[in-house]
């Protein structure tokens, strides 16, 4: 039912988003959806678990994939290219749960719960790529998580073209983040 539900938001966003019609796409009863959601909010709550699920877990990997690379900039790429290629794939998801759902509060803990655990992993890159006498900035990771966090809120409400008229590629943007944050660091 999930992902009849998926599948009917990309399609139609969350008006298609009717107990009727999940019901109909997953090929199920009225009295299944009820004993699995309860209701129309239920579902959304579902869903909202399963795309913060998938988006922990593919975070979660790039960030361990990153730590195996040779430098701070191949690592803050990989896992920049990571974080954007899952928005992307997830767009319309993410906007879903990001956007309409942030007045929720459980769901906007939840969804909290995960971007800080995005900074986290920004953290320990942070530390294993730092110069040993030095340290690491948190006031600098931070801010590097907000802009990250931003960029991804772009990548969910405009087409890779619209924010300044030029195309940008998320491999792009990616590595161009790469490069600032690294500097910066």
């Amino acid at each position: 039912m999930l992902d009849a539900a998926e599948e009917l938001f990309r399609l139609g966003g969350s008006d298609a988003l009717t107990v009727e019609a999940v019901i109909e796409r997953a090929g199920t009863s009225t009295g299944s959806f009820y004993a699995r959601f309860g209701n129309r909010r239920g579902l959304f709550v579902a869903m909202h678990e399963r795309f913060l699920d998938v988006f922990g877990t593919a975070v979660a990997d790039a960030a361990v994939q990153a730590l195996t690379k040779p430098t701070r900039h191949e690592s803050l790429h990989h896992f920049f290219a990571s974080v954007f290629t899952t928005v992307r794939d997830h767009r319309d998801t993410s906007y879903f749960h990001m956007i309409q759902n942030a007045h929720v509060a459980d769901m906007r803990a939840q969804g909290n719960q995960v971007t800080q655990a995005v900074f986290a992993q920004l953290v320990e890159i942070a530390k294993v790529y730092a110069p040993k006498r030095e340290g690491i900035d948190l006031a600098r990771i931070d801010m590097v998580g907000r802009i990250l966090q931003g960029l991804a809120i772009e990548m969910m409400l405009f087409e890779p073209d619209e924010v300044t008229g030029r195309f940008i590629s998320d491999e792009e943007r990616a590595l161009r983040l790469a490069d600032v944050v690294d500097a910066y660091l």
